[in-house]
């Protein structure tokens, strides 16, 4: 996950060139060292609350049709 840290914020190609925030859930891959990674390149880290699918509704419908395609067959 470092690594992908260091791709993200990379100063030529990265994806969080010149964004200051990068929101995310509380899955357990994001680690203090990549929280570390991206508050030294000056990109702030905001967790979503725990338990708030609507939050994100369109992740979560996506991942839910997903699911059920794949049961049905």
């Amino acid at each position: 996950m470092n690594q992908i840290a260091r791709n993200l914020t990379d100063a030529e190609d990265g994806l969080l060139k010149g964004k200051r925030y990068l929101i995310h859930d509380r899955d357990p891959l994001f680690t203090e060292e990549f929280l570390t990674t991206l508050t030294e390149a000056g990109v702030e880290s905001v967790r979503l609350p725990p338990r708030s699918p609507n939050l994100n509704s369109y992740a979560e419908r996506f991942v839910r049709s997903i699911k059920e395609s794949c049961r049905n067959r």
